[in-house]
């Protein structure tokens, strides 16, 4: 027969690996890419749909090799907004370099960019 204290410890290892469990199942990711109107750049931007988080990455070339991926990490305003459904969008300039970023469940758009070795968005804002 096991001790009162037994039991507990086995509950309450059970307890950890049950929330273990929860939050990697449910701290999921999914990703959506698109890339700028500018036929000069060769940059592709990442989003993270349920958290907002934005970034992006180029191919630099490099003369007698591949090449190699630069990628650039959020900055203010592109890391991790509160929950919702967000999208990326082209502007519909020629010759635009940044990125709309939307926010389907509240209707919220920014500007996001790279700029300093960084991807940058405006505040959310919203038509009211």
């Amino acid at each position: 027969m096991m001790h009162v204290y037994g039991v507990r410890r086995v509950v309450m290892g059970l307890s950890v690996v049950v929330a273990a469990v929860v939050a990697s199942t449910s701290a999921h990711s999914e990703y959506i890419f698109t890339t700028p109107q500018a036929k000069t750049q060769n940059r592709i931007y990442w989003l993270d749909r349920y958290t907002g988080t934005v970034g992006a990455c180029q191919f630099v070339p490099k003369a007698g090799t591949p090449g190699t991926m630069q990628c650039f990490p959020p900055g203010d305003n592109a890391q991790s907004m509160p929950s919702g459904d967000y999208d990326l969008m082209p502007t519909s300039l020629e010759n635009e370099l940044g990125i709309f970023r939307l926010n389907r469940t509240t209707g919220e758009t920014s500007l996001c960019f790279v700029k300093d070795e960084k991807v940058l968005c405006t505040p959310q804002a919203i038509a009211r």
